[in-house]
């Protein structure tokens, strides 16, 4: 755990290099994806259309999932997209989450992906004294978000283009799941326009350290790049 979690803060550092070297202090958003990877080609798609207009997401996924498509874990992770660990399978919310939930998860997603996941969002976004405390021993940074999408409840494009349109600021955590068609047909339209608007997408960890000047600490939870808890 003690090498895993070294291995984790080695790669924030790497990941937060571009955002940090860049100088940039412009408009940036992170767009985060939740329950994947899908059987499909939701994720594929998204991952062509953030290649199209050179933006970087980070991917939430799900160990058992990530376990069954390696090809598609290994692209992400070779397109310079941020992994992040979202438990085992998913099935345990709150104080019913384990740590094994955690570790295991991170196993299933470093074999597949060919390394280690760098951050955590909690199911349901509940998150415990006993989560923290994996996420500090395994080096990961929690992260909830401050843009909710709500793409699982609309499962309808305009509606999710809609919310992120209407509603998205600077320095915002945007949620989304890369396991619904209508998802990445909202992609397609939402990334032209977030770069239309002056917006640079990064990973969460390239937020955090390009608004506050410092890598994401693990074990606590960022809900923007500036606001934690």
């Amino acid at each position: 755990n003690t090498f895993r979690a070294a291995l984790a803060l080695l790669l924030i550092l790497i990941l937060c290099m571009p955002a940090a070297a860049s100088g940039f202090t412009g408009k940036m958003i992170a767009i985060t994806f939740d329950d994947g990877p899908d059987y499909g080609k939701v994720t594929t798609r998204i991952l062509d259309t953030l290649k199209k207009y050179n933006g970087h997401a980070t991917f939430f996924q799900l160990g058992n999932r990530a376990a069954e498509l390696p090809k598609l874990m290994a692209r992400i992770a070779d397109e310079g997209h941020e992994i992040g660990c979202h438990t085992y399978d998913h099935t345990h919310y709150g104080k019913k989450v384990t740590s094994e939930d955690i570790t295991r998860g991170n196993d299933a997603i470093q074999k597949a992906a060919g390394s280690a996941p760098t951050a955590f969002r909690s199911p349901g976004g509940m998150t415990t004294d006993t989560i923290r405390k994996v996420c500090v021993a395994e080096g990961m940074p929690i992260y909830y978000w401050s843009l909710d999408t709500r793409d699982w409840e609309s499962r309808n494009a305009d509606a999710v283009c809609k919310q992120v349109m209407g509603h998205v600021s600077d320095g915002d955590i945007i949620l989304m799941h890369n396991i619904y068609a209508s998802t990445a047909d909202a992609v397609e339209r939402v990334i032209p326009y977030l770069v239309q608007q002056g917006y640079q997408l990064v990973t969460v960890s390239q937020l955090v350290q390009a608004k506050t000047g410092q890598p994401p600490v693990p074990g606590t939870q960022y809900y923007t790049a500036t606001h934690t808890n």
